[in-house]
């Protein structure tokens, strides 16, 4: 059975970055197999963000905006994307993660879906910290942030294969995401901040997972808006992470072969 690909991007505030994603998805979608559906968390935006989803739902049949009244942070969004999907995708299919503030070039779902599908992975990061991957236009205190991120987390909470741990360009199957979710009794994700891209891989880390990287170039010179980051708040999130984050009943980890 062919998986079917679905983009999901949480968006608070991007009337900027937003059109540019949408455009450029849309010059990509019939080179993308399978291709279902782009699903758009607002997430409570009190900027022009809802008036372009609502232009975008009607020109372009496969935009689905679901809208949060309220701003209620990144994990929040993150969670009402695994929701939808997970209650109506099938375990083959795909869900492709990225920002929605123009610094993730989706052209790289492409290759990411074709690994995804001939190597029977259950998630690929777009990574800065691979080979082939860098960043463009970031500022100094993000690059220390990041990279110190990379390295505690390869600590603590360690991924074969994985080393940028704070990107939120992925690609999951379904049907591990569904496992994933069961497993935590449904807190996969129970931080609203920044630090919830690292807390999915934390928790992953303890029940096994088959993942990979492909290289990002991230155009950070390309955003529009200001970072919605608390870099402080999100590094607390993370030593946090050490006393929140256990594994599941043993009986319960989903076994790789």
């Amino acid at each position: 059975m062919k998986p079917k690909v679905i983009i999901g991007l949480p968006a608070y505030n991007e009337e900027n970055g937003l059109p540019e994603v949408l455009n450029k998805i849309n010059i990509l979608k019939n080179s993308i197999d399978n291709f279902l559906e782009v699903i758009v968390v607002d997430d409570g935006s009190t900027d022009k963000t809802k008036e372009i989803l609502e232009e975008y739902e009607q020109r372009l049949n496969y935009i689905r905006p679901i809208y949060h009244e309220l701003n209620k942070g990144l994990g929040a969004a993150i969670n009402t994307l695994f929701s939808v999907v997970i209650r109506e995708a099938r375990d083959c299919d795909f869900l492709v993660t990225m920002d929605a503030d123009n610094t993730h070039n989706p052209n790289h779902i492409i290759d990411m879906v074709k690994k995804m599908d001939k190597e029977d992975l259950d998630l690929i990061i777009a990574s800065r910290f691979t080979e082939g991957g860098r960043e463009v236009g970031v500022p100094i205190i993000r690059k220390l942030y990041s990279r110190g991120a990379k390295y505690f987390f390869k600590s603590f909470f360690n991924i074969k294969n994985v080393n940028d741990y704070s990107s939120g360009f992925r690609i999951y199957k379904v049907g591990y995401l569904r496992k994933s979710m069961n497993l935590y009794n449904g807190n996969l994700v129970t931080t609203n901040g920044f630090d919830c891209m690292a807390e999915i891989l934390a928790r992953f880390s303890k029940i096994g997972i088959r993942a990979d990287e492909h290289p990002l170039i991230l155009e950070y010179n390309l955003k529009d808006s200001k970072s919605k980051m608390d870099v402080m708040g999100t590094i607390t999130g993370y030593f946090d992470l050490l006393r929140r984050v256990r594994k599941p009943e043993l009986n319960k980890i989903i076994q790789r072969e």
